[in-house]
């Protein structure tokens, strides 16, 4: 599956990504460890400032991709038969916005982070980890993110699972 953004890959910005784990699942994820994930709704936020193969349109479709080389965090746990991205919400910016969003997500009483430094590894703005585990179904979750990015003045768009 490919999304084609009609931009010839220059654009920079934020995206979430809304995942569903269908059953709990144990996975090694690169060189932090292995780790047994429970099942349900799953949110991993990830900037994608360059152009070409690091733009935001490049950067989705490459999450999207089933058969891949396993580089980063993400792409262990995306790796998984009982992963699937169920919605991706994204935003156009210059800013680099992955954390600004990442704290609002932070502060929900409904997620936890269930591995540290998950995507986040190389932060410098103190996120816990940059893949979040909700206690919500994946349409509430997909709902709550679109008002974090209008919250923190991003302007969402939307991809559901009747486009992917």
């Amino acid at each position: 599956m490919q999304l084609n953004f009609r931009d010839g890959g220059v654009l920079k910005g934020v995206y979430t990504l809304i995942i569903s784990l269908k059953e709990p699942t144990t996975l090694k994820i690169g060189k932090l460890g292995t780790f047994t994930f429970p099942s349900g709704t799953y949110t991993y936020t990830g900037s994608a400032m360059g152009i070409g193969a690091l733009s935001l349109e490049n950067r989705i479709n490459r999450h999207l991709r089933r058969r891949k080389k396993l580089k980063w965090h993400i792409d262990y746990f995306l790796n998984s038969k009982h992963t699937q991205i169920e919605s991706i919400i994204y935003a156009e910016t210059d800013r680099k916005s992955e954390c600004i969003v990442t704290k609002q997500i932070e502060k929900l009483g409904m997620v936890h982070v269930p591995v540290e430094k998950f995507g986040a590894s190389d932060c410098k703005k103190g996120c816990h980890a940059h893949l979040h585990h909700f206690k919500c179904n994946s349409s509430q979750a997909q709902e709550i993110i679109t008002k974090i990015y209008s919250k923190v003045g991003l302007k969402p768009k939307l991809f559901n699972k009747h486009f992917l």
